[in-house]
């Protein structure tokens, strides 16, 4: 598999944890732990790693932060694409490994099954929020995981959430009128 990843750097430290090795603890990560993932070898991962904090004024002898970073890559195999990873990861220099910045996230290769996947819980949330909200229904089940959902229906506020975490459908509307006026959906990491 033949790794193509430009380092965006903007700093001595960056430059110089570069030169001591960084790209060849990524690829280790990128065989090891993202690879595994796919649905078939990949030919070919191309793509970008910057640091989320790329001044130097963030990378003094005590930040928490100079070793965080952000890598974007696809894998490919014949010009397709079979997954695609777009995460802040943190370089664990004590365990000369990648590990998520953010504890609470699993490290996931975003390939179409689950792209697929987030794309028709999207679409059963959508028609499910909708049907609650016309039919003002208090109880309903997640389309994901089939928990008895959360529900506030007042009448400037609608909000369905799982408390499994697979989505929050949160929207302000129009007192009024009902008319939902912005809001926004979030989902939990796909599986």
């Amino acid at each position: 598999m033949q790794i193509h990843v430009e380092a965006n750097v903007n700093t001595n430290y960056h430059r110089d944890m570069i030169e001591s090795g960084l790209l060849v603890r990524l690829r280790q990560f990128v065989v090891d732990d993202l690879s595994p993932q796919l649905p078939a070898p990949a030919d070919t991962v191309d793509g970008t790693i910057t640091p989320c904090f790329n001044e130097d004024r963030y990378c003094g002898p005590n930040s928490a932060v100079k070793d965080t970073y952000r890598l974007d890559i696809r894998f490919l195999a014949a010009a397709e694409v079979l997954g695609t990873f777009k995460e802040e990861i943190e370089d664990d220099l004590t365990s000369n490994r990648f590990k998520a910045r953010y504890r609470h996230r699993k490290l996931l290769v975003i390939t179409q099954a689950r792209r697929a996947a987030q794309d028709a819980l999207g679409s059963a949330v959508q028609i499910l929020c909708r049907r609650i909200a016309q039919q003002h229904l208090t109880s309903a089940a997640c389309p994901k995981c089939e928990n008895a959902l959360n529900i506030v229906d007042r009448p400037g506020l609608f909000d369905v959430t799982c408390p499994s975490g697979c989505f929050t459908y949160n929207f302000h509307r129009d007192p009024k009128s009902g008319e939902f006026l912005h809001g926004h959906i979030f989902y939990g990491q796909p599986e």
